[in-house]
């Protein structure tokens, strides 16, 4: 065979046999979805009936009613203090400076008492997170060479059908694309040798040149043997 013909088949089959090997494999797709359902559940926390929370040292101007308010009024007169409201607030009041200097003066009431009870309930928040994992499977079913009847197969018929055509041309780019990649392709040996065109004990890219150029020859009206396709 010409040279120019071998390079023309390498790269024709070639081309057509990548092709394949990409349609043909299976593709799996595994996907991860985190879903969180979260549900709450919460008291308010109420004081009993009247009553106030205080803090001790809290001032005001006025008593609330609440018993721990003690009122105070105490005056620097710059030898001593005048005490006139509560002992134990008017005590606090000068301890902590509320007339630092001679002649200041000041007044109001203290809380110096204990919180009354209250009660409560304690705030509960519950969360409960569900973890989902969906799973995604895409598979491509790989076609495959169907197998014929044991017996003799004319050159070319590998699907055994008694003529040549385009399924013929398939079958052989089929079986060579899944011998590249290392797949397991069930077909006979009656089929491998009608696959095996030019006779060289391997299928490969140059068969399929001949095969297609012998069913290109034939469509046109050119019949021609497979004698004169293969003649160097």
């Amino acid at each position: 065979m010409k040279l120019w013909r071998k390079l023309l088949a390498a790269v024709t089959a070639g081309t057509i046999c990548l092709g394949s090997i990409g349609a043909m494999l299976s593709v799996s797709a595994e996907t991860e979805l985190d879903s969180s359902a979260v549900s709450e559940n919460s008291t308010e926390v109420k004081a009993s009936k009247g009553a106030h929370t205080h803090y001790y040292g809290e001032l005001a101007s006025s008593s609330d009613g609440c018993a721990g308010w003690y009122f105070y009024c105490v005056g620097n007169n710059g030898v001593n203090y005048d005490m006139m409201g509560d002992p134990i607030a008017d005590k606090y009041a000068i301890n902590n400076g509320f007339v630092p200097n001679a002649l200041d003066t000041a007044s109001g009431w203290v809380w110096l008492g204990t919180n009354p009870p209250t009660i409560t309930t304690t705030k509960v928040t519950t969360k409960t997170t569900t973890k989902m994992t969906t799973k995604t499977t895409t598979t491509t079913t790989q076609p495959s060479v169907p197998t014929v009847k044991e017996g003799s197969l004319d050159k070319g018929d590998i699907d055994g059908s008694g003529s040549l055509d385009s399924t013929d041309v398939f079958y052989s780019m089929l079986y060579i694309a899944n011998t590249a990649v290392g797949n397991t392709v069930k077909i006979s040996k009656e089929q491998i040798t009608a696959a095996d065109v030019d006779e060289s004990s391997s299928v490969d890219a140059t068969d399929v040149y001949y095969l297609m150029y012998y069913i290109a020859l034939h469509g046109v009206g050119v019949n021609v043997s497979w004698d004169n396709v293969l003649a160097k």
